[in-house]
């Protein structure tokens, strides 16, 4: 991507301003997202915890670990794309009505997060790899996978390893961990004023998440 457009950085100007502060009313009220498990069942955040036995690996179902693999789990960095405050940020960035309710899925090491935006899927992906070797390499390798990616320099950048597509999905690598925003299956007008482009949407989404990494780094 040769520039960000001015809207895209108001956008995510707006974004920073806000933060991943305490969870308003709103987002208290925030319906908990889904979780597909590996065998297409849909349970919901409460449930997806529950049913394993201690110490035996097997579950109420009586499937083993290698049967349930979802349920290792993401870590609170990869799950925060799919609640709390990046749940509001959609909503302010899209200028929706009401708090969305996305769905998400664990399949080791990647957690997806999918936004319904008028009907058109927002996905956020993030390759949770607990190595910073391993997830350098998985981010090239993302990377390299799209001929048109060109490297986010500067403040765009965030002083992170960062990359465009320029129609609409942007990736960047923190702490070994990649943050892939695809939001090239959005269409019509988008952004309050209906002028954002997929690729403007991606790159705010991908400020909103990252605000709240940065914020929760220490926690």
């Amino acid at each position: 991507m040769n520039r960000t457009s001015w809207l895209g950085t108001i956008a995510v100007a707006a974004v920073l301003l806000a933060g991943c502060g305490a969870p308003s009313a709103e987002t208290q009220n925030t319906p908990e997202p889904q979780h597909t498990m590996a065998d297409g069942t849909v349970m919901s955040g409460a449930e997806h915890g529950e049913g394993m036995h201690e110490g035996d690996g097997t579950h109420d179902d009586g499937k083993n670990d290698a049967d349930t693999a979802s349920m290792a789990g993401p870590s609170d960095a990869a799950r925060m794309v799919c609640s709390g405050q990046v749940i509001t940020n959609v909503k302010g960035i899209f200028d929706l009505e009401a708090a969305p309710e996305p769905s998400s899925s664990w399949t080791k090491p990647d957690f997806a997060c999918t936004y319904e935006i008028d009907g058109d899927p927002l996905v956020l992906n993030v390759h949770d790899a607990t190595d910073e070797t391993e997830g350098k390499k998985y981010f090239d390798e993302l990377k390299a996978s799209f001929p048109n990616a060109e490297s986010l320099k500067g403040m765009f950048a965030l002083n992170m390893p960062a990359f465009s597509t320029g129609e609409g999905e942007v990736a960047f690598l923190k702490d070994g961990k990649t943050l892939h925003v695809d939001a090239t299956g959005l269409s019509g007008k988008l952004g309050q004023d209906g002028d954002m482009t997929q690729n403007d949407a991606a790159y705010a989404v991908a400020m909103a998440v990252l605000a709240c990494w940065t914020e929760h780094a220490g926690h």
